[in-house]
């Protein structure tokens, strides 16, 4: 059985990470309900499997570190995003 991922939508949206030892920007590369991908993430920053908060908008959301390759890592939301949620931080995109 094949397994189906959300739509990822992609994106470039700077946003603060926190984790238990250090906070840190990063920039989102794509977005989905479920999950993220981080881009421009400091050198051995986030490690699979910590528990991390992602502030964009000043709204936190918390999130569990899946992968990390190079400067990338990929994030499952604890609780999937709504799509109000999701038009927001892509909105912001458009500000500056």
């Amino acid at each position: 059985m094949m397994h189906l991922r959300a739509d990822r939508l992609p994106t470039r949206v700077l946003i603060q990470v926190r984790t238990a030892a250090k906070v840190f920007d990063a920039t989102l590369g794509n977005l989905s309900a479920s999950g993220a991908r981080l881009v421009g993430v400091p050198d051995r920053a986030l490690k699979i499997g910590e528990l991390i908060d992602i502030n964009a908008l000043g709204r936190h959301h918390k999130a569990q570190v899946r992968w990390n390759f190079d400067d990338a890592c990929g994030l499952m939301f604890l609780q999937p995003l709504s799509q109000a949620q999701i038009s927001a931080i892509l909105g912001s995109r458009l500000s500056n």
